[in-house]
């Protein structure tokens, strides 16, 4: 049996951003609505603890798809000029069991998260923001700038990282992107200044970003953070805001932003709005004035890697026939 493996370089060309943002937004309302069942991921840590290995399983009855994301996480790669996610989805018929293709994690990984965050941030974010900050400069900065751009008029964008050359890069990299000025600065709370956008998306472990730096109207995608003990944002973000989750369950597990703000007495559970599927869906209210602050917490989930490997792997059989 020929599996075919589909490359980077395949999904990125099949699977444009904005059809990706309309795809993540749609998988997260059938999950909200328990279309779609899903177990928590499996994280073991090898390699004497310098890096992990994920399975994360899931099933797309309408798409008639079940799967695995098989990932490596080792947070050293980039020092050594290699990804910090590799590995694989594997997609399997639900009708019979036969495996239909392999689709490269990473890039799925990069796109799906990105168009999530701004399917969470068209129903979260004022209409007219046009000022985004993007604290990290990594693969994650780059789709995120990306899918920003394709949902908000966006016409300033500042970017921060810990190393103000890579900064600078990524800037210089992404001038004039849709056409908006892209500026490296120096400082966290310069960028996200009266920004009415902001998507963490570091590897940090303890905040980087300051609840007093928002200003009234921002809306926040927490995204680099996915275990109980790290976080991006400090408690009071979390404090100020109207919070949703992906999925309330795995935050309950894994959500080290929502969870060290609980323990710290800013935040409680019970302050969660609701998941993001549901505003989508309108059975729980999203933004309601200009004026209020909003926070997406994104974990990722196996729906979303399996939907867009789904549909990549559908678009690829379709450009490929004669």
């Amino acid at each position: 049996m020929n599996v075919p493996v589909l490359d980077s370089d395949t999904v990125f060309r099949t699977l444009p951003m904005p059809a990706c943002i309309d795809l993540m937004a749609a998988t997260q309302a059938a999950v909200s609505r328990g279309d779609i069942e899903l177990p928590l991921r499996s994280m073991l840590t090898v390699a004497d603890g310098a890096g992990y290995f994920g399975v994360m399983p899931g099933e797309i009855g309408a798409d008639e798809v079940f799967g695995a994301k098989l990932v490596t996480l080792f947070p050293d790669n980039p020092s050594r000029g290699i990804p910090t996610v590799q590995g694989y989805i594997l997609l399997f018929n639900r009708a019979d069991g036969t495996p239909l293709a392999l689709v490269e994690a990473a890039s799925v990984t990069a796109l799906r998260t990105a168009a999530a965050s701004a399917a969470a941030t068209r129903v979260l974010a004022r209409q007219d923001a046009s000022t985004l900050a993007v604290l990290g400069c990594g693969v994650l900065a780059a789709t995120h700038l990306e899918a920003m751009l394709a949902i908000r008029p966006v016409r300033d964008v500042r970017i921060w990282g810990r190393d103000l050359e890579k900064a600078t890069a990524f800037a210089e990299r992404h001038a004039d992107q849709g056409g908006a000025r892209v500026r490296a600065v120096a400082d966290p709370a310069e960028a996200v200044a009266d920004a009415h956008l902001v998507c963490t998306v570091t590897g940090s472990h303890t905040p980087i970003l300051r609840g007093d730096w928002l200003s009234p109207g921002a809306h926040v995608n927490l995204v680099g953070a996915h275990n109980p003990a790290t976080r991006e944002a400090d408690g009071v973000v979390l404090e100020r805001a109207r919070v949703y989750t992906e999925i309330t369950e795995f935050a309950l597990a894994e959500a080290g932003d929502l969870l060290l703000a609980v323990e710290e007495g800013h935040f409680t559970l019970d302050d969660i709005v609701g998941e993001i599927g549901q505003a989508i869906e309108g059975t729980v209210p999203g933004r309601t004035d200009d004026s209020q602050i909003t926070v997406y917490k994104s974990l990722g989930n196996p729906a979303q890697d399996l939907a867009a490997a789904r549909a990549v792997y559908a678009r690829a059989r379709t450009t490929a026939r004669p």
